[in-house]
């Protein structure tokens, strides 16, 4: 089909062109477009970041998440309290509105909610029934709030089988799409209770994985085999780190392969939260002296030999949903959107294991990186990043004290005067492998100094810290220009939702999410 334009028509063209590609400000609430790429690492502060680039980089170094240019404090709190909760602090991201903190799951409490933009769900399933392709990465069980509850409306974040199973079917009476990637852990949830473990042959109607730290057996307890359910949906189905890599070939060799992928990867979370010495007590070591940076407990995955070991990382994960996503938009000539959570650092966090928190710091990093580099080749795209709590709020002592064998010990502070306080007081610090055992050693610094360091925790329980949101690509100067360096958790809903959809919602600061008629 020719189309011709007269002068006139060419005008009109340029004047329409002229008033979408105007940047948000007073006099234009619209903006040109692009994709979404939101990266929620989950229970990190400043000071995880931190103690990341000391450990990873050095003093003197980068991260890639210092390249992110811009920045601005992040205010996480919720209706009820101070420190959000993983499923409140996902909420208002996906809805734009605050909720209550323990009860809200895709909802406030039991009661169904409204958008920011009007629309009766989250931002995700906003974003699919306007033809979009959308994908979740979760390094946890993909049902974890911070990805799980923008396809999901559930009362309890502890319905697993629920959350799961919306998914596929789609919240009730909704008539949602199905969403192209999802990406993580969790398969004790997709497969029902009398499920065997697979043997010689893999196939959707037998377990994988069967858990690290205790046994996870399949739990449905409704009888329904999900990822057969998903396979007859069109979906590939992948589980182990063969048939990634298998995925990744075909994708390799042929640029027009876009299929949805439903990837699981363990039976509960890809990685392994316990302290240190519970991970030793168990024997998930490397057993062949492995001994790096990285240490040598096993954090990832489950032991060799096990369909389980060396799973994908965050990273490759990211990868390869980026290749499947650009290209279906591209088909569909549309933007795409992905939330990205890494749990590993907030559960490590939460049992103060310390080369845990930093080892997930690095994977976190890694992904973010991957977006990075997509961004580079396709800057109509914002990278978003932002947690909503500070798990533990670990801190970085150096020197570290120690003891006449050179493994650290516990801190003191100043003497505090105090009816009740013990001057003896003090509080174990981490090194390698936990308490007791060798310090932590910095990369070298600009002066070629590798510094010893420990770490240190408030408790195992989350904090309101300090957080700090950060972005890069199409809209990232909104957190500077628009939002003046300081971004509330309802901001994240309107910085996803004017780069998807063009218009810069107003503020919902002070308002509760209507219900739904």
């Amino acid at each position: 089909m020719k189309f011709s334009l007269s002068k006139y028509s060419l005008l009109v063209v340029f004047i329409l062109i002229s008033v979408q590609v105007i940047s948000v400000s007073g006099q234009s609430d619209r903006q040109t477009i692009g994709n979404v790429i939101f990266i929620h690492p989950d229970g990190t502060g400043l000071n995880h970041w931190n103690a990341g680039r000391v450990y990873w980089a050095g003093p003197d170094n980068y991260l890639n998440w210092d390249r992110l240019p811009e920045l601005a404090v992040y205010r996480g709190h919720l209706l009820d309290q101070l420190t959000s909760t993983s499923n409140g602090g996902a909420t208002a991201h996906a809805f734009g509105y605050k909720v209550d903190a323990d009860r809200s799951y895709g909802q406030d409490d039991d009661r169904a909610i409204v958008a920011q933009s009007g629309f009766e769900g989250s931002i995700m399933r906003e974003a699919s029934h306007a033809g979009y392709p959308v994908g979740i990465i979760n390094d946890g069980i993909l049902s974890e709030p911070g990805t799980g509850a923008f396809l999901s409306e559930v009362e309890n974040r502890d319905y697993n089988q629920a959350i799961v199973a919306q998914f596929l079917d789609g919240r009730p009476e909704a008539d949602d799409p199905l969403p192209d990637v999802l990406l993580g852990g969790g398969e004790r949830y997709f497969l029902p209770e009398d499920t065997p473990i697979c043997t010689d042959d893999i196939s959707v109607d037998c377990a994988v994985h069967t858990g690290v730290l205790e046994t996870h057996a399949p739990t449905r307890d409704d009888g329904r085999n999900l990822l057969r359910e998903a396979t007859d949906l069109g979906y590939i189905v992948i589980r182990t780190r063969e048939e990634f890599e298998d995925l990744q070939r075909q994708l390799a060799e042929n640029a027009n392969f876009a299929p949805r992928v439903l990837g699981i990867f363990a039976a509960d979370s890809i990685f392994n939260a316990a302290s240190e010495e519970k991970l030793i007590s168990l024997g998930i070591v490397h057993d062949d002296g492995t001994n790096t940076r990285e240490g040598r407990l096993i954090l990832r995955g489950n032991l060799p030999d096990t369909y389980g070991y060396n799973p994908p990382t965050s990273a490759e994960m990211m990868s390869l949903a980026l290749t499947i996503l650009d290209r279906r938009a591209t088909a569909f000539n549309t933007p795409f959107f992905i939330v990205a959570e890494t749990e590993s650092h907030d559960n490590f966090s939460n049992d103060a294991n310390a080369i845990g928190m930093l080892s997930a710091i690095q994977w976190s990093d890694d992904m973010i990186g991957v977006a990075q580099n997509y961004v580079a080749d396709n800057p109509q795209t914002l990278i978003l990043t932002a947690a909503d709590s500070d798990a533990g709020g670990p801190q970085v002592f150096s020197p570290p004290p120690v003891d006449e064998e050179g493994n650290v010990t516990s801190s003191r502070g100043h003497v505090v005067d105090l009816e009740g306080f013990d001057d003896d007081s003090s509080f174990p610090l981490d090194g390698i492998e936990g308490y007791s055992t060798r310090p932590f050693s910095a990369m070298p610094d600009q002066y070629g100094h590798s510094i010893p360091f420990a770490i240190g925790w408030t408790g195992t329980n989350d904090v309101a810290g300090g957080i700090i949101a950060r972005a890069d690509g199409l809209n990232a100067s909104m957190l500077r220009e628009e939002l003046s360096a300081t971004i509330d958790n309802t901001d994240v809903y309107r910085m996803i939702y004017v780069t998807l959809f063009g218009e810069w919602l107003p503020s919902a600061v002070g308002q509760e999410a209507p219900s739904r008629d």
